[in-house]
């Protein structure tokens, strides 16, 4: 690639701090407030369990991403080897299943910010109503003053894995009081269930992997990031399973971490851990947000969707992307019957998505690794793992889940393959500009972040 064509060095590269920073942040979203009840409602102790495998399928996943994303050109997504190694068409849904998993997690996280605000500080709203205006919130600050949407993640960031970290100090103070028997509260066969319905707590790596070619020294970053984040917040989602099953209580249900916060923290607790809470899910859904208007970003300047859908103003707002991101979720809030579905739902597109990127990481393998990039031990065999244990998951997630999520990929891919040759013209070129340039969203915010740190070292 011409050298006018790459991101420029320095201050404008991200580094591994940021980068661990931002995929900490997305993986801790509204998810470890409402899933680590529903999972200790449903396996026990064994939910530890089920967070550590699901971290650990992840990451099998994970290093196939790293593989992949490795080989990505400077200024291009960590998605676009695929459409070397594979085809346009697979890379195509691998990002739309990222897409379409980021914005499922917005309606998610947001009806558990509604579940919180609705129990602890507006009982009269009603958990529905507090999700659709967050919806619009969360909308407008990405419509707002670019600089400020880095700002908003930074601090919310920081705030709410500090309150955790807290909560999960406090269950190791009173780790005595664990009744660790029996371990398997809901049966051995519990914990596959609900392993798969963890899957969308990590699901936030791949935030780097959408911008790896405009990430310092990516070859060594993107790993190190991918794999420093997942450990770090398996860390964490661990440490509030123990405080969930120190505080004594049952039948968490979504709002759980308030009633065991309670129990450990005395009457302050649960208001302080509602307030993380509100804080984590609206910090989630900024995050999500951020990372589906970067995808289609990114597929408008591959030419697979119109170019209007990563159309952006002037002042750098991907305006269509994050209309069309906030009135999915809200159709969602609107009309899903249960949680639970919306969640199988995000875990199915996710699913989707690694196992194309486990295949590319497998045809890499099955080729000895051709070209520059990392290379795993083992051959075929991480990728195969991966593959697999992914795959194994689809089943726990329900029939109705599987098939509402291939149909939304399938019809996704009608437009890909209906795509005109016209669109590679005008104005791609110009959002091809912006993203050489690090001039979308995601990559503003990551550099926010990063100068957040760098100010904090000095």
């Amino acid at each position: 690639m011409p050298a006018t064509t790459e991101p420029q060095e320095g201050k404008h590269q991200i580094g591994l701090v940021s980068c661990v920073a931002f995929c900490v942040g997305t993986m801790i979203g509204g998810g470890v407030f409402t899933l680590s009840g529903l999972a200790v409602d449903r396996s026990g102790p064994a939910a530890i369990l089920a967070y550590l495998v699901a971290g650990a399928v992840m990451l099998l996943s994970a290093l196939s991403f790293i593989v992949v994303s490795s080989r990505s050109r400077p200024g291009d997504s960590g998605y676009a080897p695929l459409g070397e190694i594979l085809s346009p068409g697979w890379r195509f849904v691998a990002m739309w299943g990222f897409y379409l998993n980021a914005v499922i997690c917005i309606a998610f996280v947001l009806l558990s910010f509604g579940s919180y605000l609705n129990e602890y500080f507006v009982a009269s709203l009603g958990r529905t109503a507090a999700a659709l205006i967050a919806v619009a919130a969360i909308a407008l600050l990405n419509l707002g003053p670019a600089d400020l949407v880095g700002k908003a993640e930074t601090g919310l960031v920081g705030l709410k894995v500090a309150i955790l970290l807290v909560f999960a100090g406090y269950g190791l103070a009173f780790i005595g009081a664990v009744q660790w028997a029996p371990f398997f509260t809901g049966g051995r066969g519990s914990v596959l269930g609900t392993t798969a319905l963890l899957f969308t707590a990590y699901t936030g790596f791949n935030v780097v992997t959408n911008i790896a070619g405009s990430v310092r020294d990516p070859d060594r970053t993107v790993p190190r990031a991918i794999v420093v984040s997942i450990l770090i917040t398996a860390a964490i989602y661990v440490g509030v399973i123990v405080a969930l099953l120190a505080s004594g209580q049952s039948d968490f249900g979504e709002a759980g971490l308030g009633k065991a916060a309670d129990a450990l923290m005395g009457s302050w607790g649960g208001p302080l851990i509602a307030f993380a809470a509100c804080v984590s899910t609206l910090s989630g859904a900024n995050a999500n947000l951020l990372g589906s208007s970067e995808l289609m970003i990114r597929l408008a300047g591959q030419g697979d969707v119109p170019p209007a859908a990563g159309r952006m103003s002037k002042r750098g707002h991907p305006v269509f992307s994050v209309f069309l991101a906030a009135i999915i979720a809200a159709l969602l809030i609107i009309f899903s019957r249960e949680g639970d579905l919306i969640i199988a739902l995000s875990n199915v597109t996710a699913i989707i998505a690694m196992l194309v990127v486990n295949v590319g990481a497998f045809r890499l393998a099955w080729q000895g690794w051709p070209g520059e990039g990392v290379k795993l031990p083992g051959g075929v065999t991480i990728p195969l793992i991966g593959f697999a244990a992914a795959a194994a998951q689809l089943p726990s997630l329900g029939l109705e889940a599987v098939l509402i999520g291939t149909c939304m990929t399938l019809a996704g891919y009608l437009i890909f393959a209906l795509r005109h040759k016209t669109w590679l013209a005008g104005e791609v070129s110009e959002q091809k500009r912006r993203i050489r340039e690090l001039e979308t969203p995601l990559a503003r915010a990551l550099r926010r972040v990063k100068r957040t740190i760098e100010a904090i070292e000095l």
